[in-house]
């Protein structure tokens, strides 16, 4: 058994509640995390895995003016020894912005000058952490010095490199032809603001879930589906259909327990609604979202060779009804965090891997970031970690769509399908308007950036109607968000 002793100093560990230490893992190589677990007992983090081989710590840990992000170290070998928990977070740190910054100044990116100052000044810091010998506790505040100058520099590398990527697209593109959408939620049937909504996007994302479809057994409501697509034609939005299949909890159809235990009755079913649903829009939706959610523990037990099967029915019988129109299927917490407490979770970059592989006419990947969510979401980091992580996913050599979500208050959502509590770890920053506005901004100019991302969606609408997500519509209670007009911005000055 590989295991990772940290020493932390008594200042910090009190600083967060005992549980977040379970948010601890281990990343191999790949960046895969390994089944881990992980405890504090005085001042001492032990991390454990089955297999004794080096690897990376992860770990949220609380950066001034930014909240809790994620954080990790350079790879580490098994040791009875203990590393130092901040010193090593301030290693792994430096050596990231280090190596990409490096990586893409050698492209050509300029590198602007607070950012080289906040670099050597963040490594300053790491090197009298280094010096300080046995002092854990003035070790300590160096390493925390460098973290919070080393996050300042990443997400200043990463707003460089967005916007001399996006100039650089636009030398050969006039306007940008990514696809940006809000999610809608066709309960509420044509959405409300329709003239807000047409002047932040140039694209529509229409949930088309088998459970809020075919609530009761072989009886389908289309209604609202119909309203919601005759006025995107009329406004003249291009369409994403799906999730067709959305695997989460509570997205299932309710009688689902009749048939759960019978998987070859579940395939027909399945394949029944899609069929059906296919054939009634063809020609009206523009990229086919398959299916959402089968990499992650869903609501019905199923083997890795029965998620597998009903991935293939789906995407083949999309292929098969409407062979014309992209199709593609989407992958939940794309880090794979959920692997590091679940032995035999799916990895979602080899699921999407195998799928990719197949032959089966995928035309591209989904990958769904709904950052600040508890149980079902992505644990907060840089821009710069997003945007790499985007990049282990261009190497499957499919172009991708990106749904993003992020909430924008903390109080309960009465409305929301997939009610959640918010990722505040132990720390004192609140999520508002503003904190969505500035993580989401950031986030959606990496994916302009990137031109293997064809598609953005931004999970969410009006929060004063049915939704999905808590809190993280553009319209809320008190009316337009800041983030809302920041598309608006991205329409006029980038979009086709």
């Amino acid at each position: 058994m590989g295991q990772f002793i940290f020493d932390v100093a008594e200042s910090q560990h009190q600083l967060w509640a005992r549980s977040i230490w379970s948010s601890a893992y281990i990343c191999g190589i790949e960046g895969v995390p390994w089944y881990t677990t992980a405890r504090l007992e005085a001042d001492r983090l032990t991390v454990e895995r089955d297999i004794d081989e080096s690897g990376k710590l992860y770990l949220p840990w609380p950066i001034e003016g930014f909240g809790p992000m994620m954080q990790a170290t350079c790879s580490l070998r098994p040791s009875p020894r203990p590393y130092s928990l901040l010193l090593e977070l301030a290693r792994g740190g430096c050596y990231n912005v280090r190596s990409q910054s490096d990586v893409w100044h050698r492209s050509g990116l300029r590198l602007e000058e607070s950012f080289n100052r906040n670099l050597d000044e963040a490594t300053a810091a790491f090197i009298e952490a280094s010096g300080c010998g046995e002092r854990l506790g003035v070790q300590s505040e160096f390493a925390l010095r460098s973290l919070s100058l080393l996050h300042a520099a990443a997400e200043e590398l990463s707003e460089s490199y967005a916007a001399q990527a996006i100039s650089f697209r636009k030398q050969n593109e006039s306007k940008l032809s990514t696809l940006i959408g809000g999610m809608i939620h066709c309960e509420g049937g044509e959405p409300k603001h329709g003239a807000d909504y047409s002047g932040a996007f140039n694209a529509t994302s229409v949930r088309m879930s088998w459970g809020e479809i075919e609530t009761d057994a072989g009886r389908y409501d289309y209604d609202r589906i119909d309203e919601v697509l005759g006025w995107a034609s009329a406004v003249g939005l291009r369409v994403i259909g799906g999730p067709l299949l959305d695997f989460h909890d509570r997205m299932l159809p309710h009688w689902l327990y009749l048939i759960e235990d019978d998987f070859d009755k579940l395939l027909d079913s399945v394949n029944g609604f899609v069929e059906r649903t296919v054939k009634r829009y063809r020609g009206r939706v523009q990229i086919w979202n398959c299916a959402s959610g089968l990499n992650t523990q869903g609501p019905i037990d199923l083997s890795d060779e029965q998620i597998m099967r009903l991935a293939v029915t789906v995407l083949q019988t999309v292929r098969r009804i409407d062979p014309q129109t992209p199709a593609i299927i989407s992958f939940d917490q794309p880090f794979g965090e959920y692997l590091a407490h679940h032995r035999n979770g799916i990895s979602p970059i080899h699921f999407a891997d195998a799928l990719a592989r197949s032959g089966l006419g995928m035309a591209g990947l989904g990958v769904e970031l709904r950052v600040g969510y508890s149980g079902f979401g992505t644990l907060p980091r840089s821009t710069l970690q997003i945007g790499q992580m985007l990049d282990r996913w261009a190497t499957l050599g499919m172009p991708l769509l990106v749904q993003v979500a992020i909430p924008a208050e903390t109080s309960t959502d009465s409305l929301a399908r997939r009610p959640g509590s918010l990722l505040t770890m132990g720390g004192d920053e609140v999520v508002g308007e503003v904190t969505q506005m500035r993580y989401a901004s950031a986030i959606i100019k990496m994916l302009l950036a990137k031109q293997f991302v064809h598609a953005i969606v931004w999970e969410g609408w009006d929060d004063t109607v049915p939704h999905l997500l808590p809190h993280s519509g553009l319209i809320g209670s008190s009316g337009t968000r800041p983030l809302l007009e920041y598309f608006k911005r991205l329409r006029r000055d980038l979009l086709a």
